[in-house]
């Protein structure tokens, strides 16, 4: 391992505890000696001696406002395509705003250099900064601050990558910036921004040329319906200025359609409102019989709770724990018990069996019931086959299992000896929404019915999204979690109605960036590149045989915030893709 960092104190607070302990692990890797803070916890008024600068990924204004008042160099590590963060980071002083995709050798730069002069460096741009830009280094730093990459920015312009790449180079060098997000952050500092609006006369081709018409409210609402009307079927499309209060486009917008995988927008939903960002699922072991001089006589039951996540890792954990807890023999057996939720394997869509789609579900879930390493294909009996691969971690850590393994319910009586807890509910989203995992989501539809609907399963789970969609005032059909069921029904108003419901709940945050980013990640990664949308727009997608869809919200070039379904039924699915993207292309370049 290096040590380039050796012995430097870091505190690190996030909200997306993955990214967050892997950055940690790298940063230890290379010396450094690092504290973790959850956001939500309280931040002391001294941090100890040993912490020398502060990295934040993806703050709050209100978060970054607190840590201000510590008085230590800040990093700030944020998406590149949430421009408040830059704001944000900028009106504090950060000695360094990155992208969180930011190479080590970045962020160990800027570490070193908050380290040299904590006073220096303070508000980004070096003092020797210079804003005398040509007219076409305006052009290329408004679409820096989009987020575009060289080869984009050459398409856009019309020019070479080559040629792009020493414009952008130029760039920097005028404005001081070490790197394409702190050249943004300068163009929003200094006030830049708002005359390269007014300077940008951008040359645009192909769907850029197509955005560019949609000058005004009605002008933008002919665009959307006509591009809906134009993917044919049975397609409508709902379309809200939240900041302006304004309906931009409502076509077909009350009738009920097929929403495939948008629908995981009504179960994240339900399970934020019901649980909040921060619950987790627990699996834990329970004995039965006596434990005495580390011999249990009797038998251990792992008992499943509906975690989708659980792996080989967190049952390694699970073995050791049992191991701390005195056990170094077990006389009986290990039973894996999934009593907490129904044994039904699949969903709807499949007739309520295993499917090419979803695993074998189970409340003992494990390894999205694959049987990787071990063999090919699905497991056949998940509570049997996650008892043996305890057993044999049981072994590992230095139990020994006289009886074998096999499936069984625990008794009433028998006494929790440990437990592991899934990562957060939030990051069981994030995950869930930007790779559309459907076993995540018919997973997580049977915990919303066990926990809040009185059994578990997926029509219990399915009515306590019922309950809330009538809270928040429409109604839909739900039949599954994930959305392969052409039986589950919503309109795009509908949709649009819970997007603007979640907008006024204190879990939106999570919500929101769980979705996928147009031109960058999930989903969307290879979807809306080159175009207004990539980077400002964050949605979830749907696709079933003719069926596509699109729902989310755009952060507009005039910058409001935007929502926006679109549910197209009895379609070429590539066609309607077209159509979506140039739609989202057009609410990301509106500015009204």
């Amino acid at each position: 391992m290096g040590d380039d960092l050796a012995g430097i104190g870091l505190l690190i607070r996030g909200r997306h505890e993955l990214y967050v302990s892997s950055l940690a692990a790298l940063l230890e890797s290379h010396g450094a000696v690092v504290r973790l803070s959850a956001p939500e916890a309280e931040l002391p008024s001294r941090l100890p001696a040993r912490v020398r600068v502060i990295l934040l990924e993806s703050p709050l204004p209100s978060e970054i406002r607190r840590v201000a008042e510590l008085r230590l160099p800040v990093i700030v590590l944020a998406d590149q395509s949430a421009p408040h963060d830059g704001l944000a980071a900028a009106q504090l002083g950060a000695h360094a705003l990155l992208a969180k995709n930011a190479t080590l050798a970045e962020l160990m730069v800027s570490i070193r250099r908050a380290l040299a002069d904590p006073e220096a460096g303070r508000g980004i741009l070096s003092p020797q900064t210079r804003a005398d830009l040509t007219a076409r280094q305006r052009e290329v730093l408004s679409l820096i601050v989009e987020g575009l990459d060289n080869k984009e920015i050459a398409g856009r312009l019309g020019i070479s990558e080559r040629t792009a790449r020493a414009h952008v180079s130029a760039v920097l060098e005028r404005l001081g910036a070490g790197n394409r997000t702190q050249a943004a952050v300068a163009a929003l500092q200094r006030g830049i921004l708002a005359l390269l609006i007014a300077l940008a006369s951008l040359a645009c081709s192909g769907i850029a040329a197509e955005v560019a018409s949609a000058a005004g409210a009605k002008a933008l609402a002919s665009r959307l319906t006509t591009l809906t009307r134009g993917v044919a079927g049975a397609s409508g499309v709902w379309a809200y200025d939240v900041d302006a209060k304004r309906r931009l486009a409502s076509w077909h917008a009350n009738t009920r359609r097929t929403p495939a995988s948008v629908e995981k927008l009504l179960t994240s939903a339900t399970a934020l409102e019901r649980g909040g960002p921060q619950t987790r699922i627990e699996t834990g072991v329970a004995m039965t019989g006596t434990l005495a001089d580390g011999v249990l006589t009797g038998d251990l039951f792992i008992r499943g709770h509906g975690d989708p996540s659980l792996g080989y890792t967190a049952l390694g954990r699970l073995a050791g724990a049992v191991r701390k807890a005195g056990v170094t023999e077990v006389t009986g057996r290990v039973y894996g018990d999934e009593s907490y939720l129904d044994s039904r394997r699949g969903g709807p869509s499949s007739g309520y069996a295993t499917s090419y789609y979803v695993g074998p579900l189970s409340a003992l879930a494990f390894n999205e019931g694959l049987m990787s390493p071990y063999g090919l294909g699905f497991q056949t009996d998940p509570p049997r086959f996650v008892a043996t691969r305890f057993a044999a971690e049981l072994k590992s850590a230095g139990v020994t299992v006289d009886g074998g393994a096999k499936a069984g319910t625990a008794p009433a009586g028998a006494t929790l000896l440990a437990s592991v807890s899934s990562p957060p509910l939030s990051a069981l989203l994030a995950h869930m929404n930007t790779v559309s995992d459907n076993y995540y989501a018919e997973m997580l539809i049977k915990v919303i019915g066990a926990a809040y609907g009185h059994a578990g399963t997926t029509a219990r789970g399915a009515a306590v999204i019922g309950d809330l969609t009538r809270q928040m005032g429409f109604t839909s059909r739900v039949v599954d979690g994930s959305g392969l069921s052409y039986g589950n029904a919503i309109s795009p108003a509908a949709i649009g109605t819970l997007l603007l419901s979640s907008l006024k709940k204190p879990w939106f945050d999570t919500l929101y960036r769980s979705l996928p980013v147009a031109g960058a990640s999930g989903t969307l990664k290879k979807r809306m590149r080159g175009t207004a949308a990539a980077g400002r727009c964050r949605a979830k997608t749907g696709t079933l045989i003719s069926v596509s869809s699109l729902a989310g919200y755009c952060r507009s070039r005039g910058g409001h915030r935007i929502a926006f379904a679109i549910l197209m039924n009895r379609v070429n699915v590539t066609s309607a893709h077209q159509a979506q993207d140039r739609i989202a292309a057009a609410l990301a370049a509106y500015r009204g």
